[in-house]
């Protein structure tokens, strides 16, 4: 690897890094956000996001820069396009998060209802999925990746479980229906939250591997 397509890569590397920390950040705020149906904080998961656009962009630019002018080969390749890639994929976590936030904000609007116990340890679960996939690009670490692939089963699981209690409290209560749909509709956001990182650790794995791991085999 020449100096200067190493130099470049670094950059490369960097950038995501800083691109998955602010999407980590904005997942974080958008489970308060939607718990607490805060709506000054939705506001701020919001202009973060644009912030997140922005990077996206750059990494997308600065990867087809790298392969135009270096043209690597074997695993440098493929670290690159895994980049590329990692951070489209952040990008759509960071339209996710404010989707997520702004579900609170309409339910701050409706009758109040408890949310399942199951929300919070889901969103949760979601949110170390993400930073242990960004984790394990740092590390090049394959087998990390392969851990995080696992645990999507069961955010996936949560979402069910989820989904169950709300027909159960719809049957209870009909006229509640608008507010259990907005929760079941941000449990399907987070679920997909947890699908972004487990996508993000089979890039890691095919980025230090050259083969592709296997993902999405529970969904419904």
């Amino acid at each position: 690897m020449s100096w200067r397509l190493h130099k470049e890569m670094e950059k490369l590397n960097r950038s995501v890094l800083e691109m998955g920390a602010h999407v980590e950040r904005n997942v974080m705020d958008a489970a308060k956000a939607f718990m607490d149906r805060d709506a000054e904080l939705a506001g701020r998961i919001a202009e973060t996001d644009r912030l997140i656009d922005s990077l996206e962009m750059e990494i997308a630019e600065d990867c087809l820069k790298i392969i135009a002018l270096h043209q690597p080969v074997a695993r440098d390749l493929r670290f690159i396009h895994s980049l590329g890639k990692i951070g489209g994929l952040l990008e759509r976590i960071g339209d996710l998060a404010e989707n997520l936030a702004n579900k609170g904000e309409s339910l701050a609007r409706k009758e109040v209802v408890v949310i399942p116990g199951e929300f919070h340890p889901m969103t949760e679960l979601a949110r170390t999925m993400l930073r242990d996939s960004i984790d394990s690009l740092v590390e090049r670490n394959a087998a990390k990746a392969e851990q995080v692939i696992k645990a999507d089963l069961r955010v996936n699981q949560a979402k069910r479980d989820i989904r169950k209690a709300a027909e159960a409290a719809i049957q209870a209560t009909p006229t509640a229906f608008p507010q259990w749909l907005t929760i079941v509709a941000a449990s399907r956001n987070v679920e997909r939250i947890g699908d972004m990182a487990a996508n993000i650790a089979a890039e890691v794995v095919y980025s230090e591997e050259g083969r592709l791991a296997r993902h999405g085999m529970d969904r419904e």
